[in-house]
């Protein structure tokens, strides 16, 4: 079978929340292969932080207004929705803003915590008159994807507590094209160009990388996922003293190489280590590991798995 040439990427930074990147050369009709699926994994997979909830002193539902502040809690609602936010910490976390009037609340005005990162200080939340005294808790969580207040309860218990349709994604915009790119004397390969924009809380390369490791743990399930019969499992139970007395010299290795250590297979150091550390000692103990159970060991990786099976033929 002919096989398909890898593609190389590139990138081209444009600002600081957005990049353009280049992947090349991709066969005839791969293009949209690979930019589709990455483009809906960029749109609707990484994670991030958001605002899912929040309280004003005195309020108690999310149709009142707030006395002395020129916004309704709709309004200071929405304007929370488009606060740029980074979360180090995996649990929800409340921010605070205290302030009186006259004057303009904006995402400066948050209390300083150290797991919380304002990444647009400037956003505007609330303009406040001489008489106003506006009290503000948030709660931040750090999720992945859009989540609505249908499927949430209210955690913290205290009355005027208001949830907020979330969409946790940093990930403001993907747009794609696909060109025509030439390959020696072929002219009909495809060149993929990605143009990224993200909030600033996460890095467009970093972005493209998270995409790509989401879909190759996919991809990797539906390859390795195999269904063992009872045979294999208790064989593979057995022990490797039970493999190497069992092995009748079947396969690629023979009688001769049954025994064979690990360490003499002529395989890569890397996949030799991962092998090793595993347990695996011998030829016959390899040959009786499943894809599956190959595909768990630590550090092997899909390339020694590869290695694995063409040296065992």
């Amino acid at each position: 079978m002919e096989k398909i040439i890898l593609p190389k990427i590139s990138e081209k930074k444009i600002d600081n929340c957005s990049s353009r990147f280049v992947i090349e050369p991709l066969f005839p009709g791969y293009g949209a292969t690979i930019g589709n699926v990455m483009r809906r994994v960029l749109l609707s997979s990484i994670p991030g932080t958001a605002i899912t909830s929040f309280r004003v002193d005195g309020i108690s539902h999310e149709f009142s207004s707030v006395p002395h502040v020129k916004e309704d809690m709709v309004e200071i609602m929405l304007n929370l929705k488009t606060l740029k936010i980074k979360s180090h910490s995996k649990e929800p976390v409340t921010i605070k803003i205290s302030k009186k009037g006259p004057g303009e609340v904006t995402a400066a005005d948050f209390v300083n915590n150290s797991n919380i990162e304002i990444i647009d200080p400037s956003i505007h939340i609330a303009s406040l008159d001489n008489k106003a005294k506006f009290e503000l808790e948030a709660i931040v969580e750090f999720g992945r994807g859009f989540r609505s207040t249908e499927d949430v309860e209210v955690s913290n218990g205290q009355v005027g507590s208001i949830l907020i349709d979330t969409s946790f994604s940093p990930i403001e915009r993907v747009k794609m094209d696909i060109e025509n790119t030439r390959v020696g004397r072929m002219t009909n390969y495809d060149k993929v160009i990605l143009e990224l924009s993200t909030n600033g809380s996460v890095e467009a390369k970093e972005a493209i990388i998270d995409a790509s490791n989401i879909l190759i743990d996919h991809f990797k399930e539906i390859a390795f996922q195999t269904v063992l019969s009872n045979s294999m499992t208790q064989q593979g139970d057995a022990g490797e003293d039970n493999i190497d007395a069992s092995n009748n010299g079947d396969g690629a290795f023979g009688d001769a190489k049954g025994k064979t250590k690990i360490e003499d297979a002529g395989y890569s150091s890397r996949t030799t280590n991962a092998l090793i550390s595993a347990g695996v000692k011998t030829i016959a103990g390899l040959r009786r590991l499943s894809d599956l159970k190959l595909s768990e060991i630590k550090g092997l990786g899909q390339k020694g798995v590869i290695e694995i099976k063409e040296k065992l033929g």
